[in-house]
């Protein structure tokens, strides 16, 4: 099961809320993996497919808010 530990250490700082969801959702740390790297907008490897299931669900909870807090940023 994947710990607060491991989601901090594979996502970096997250408000405790995104924390909760990602633990509560369980996770594996392969799934959580994927997600973060389709969040970084890195490139998950030839062998990706289209975001489904719990890697889904996971990269909406890492990415939630994203938008407005960027156009706040911006003014």
């Amino acid at each position: 099961m994947i710990t607060r530990e491991d989601v901090l250490h594979l996502c970096g700082e997250l408000p405790d809320w995104k924390i909760t969801k990602i633990i509560a959702s369980e996770p594996s740390y392969a799934e959580l993996e994927t997600a973060v790297l389709w969040a970084r907008g890195e490139d998950p490897g030839p062998d990706h497919h289209p975001l489904q299931g719990k890697v889904a669900f996971l990269f909406e909870v890492i990415t939630a808010g994203e938008e407005w807090e960027e156009e706040n940023r911006r003014g």
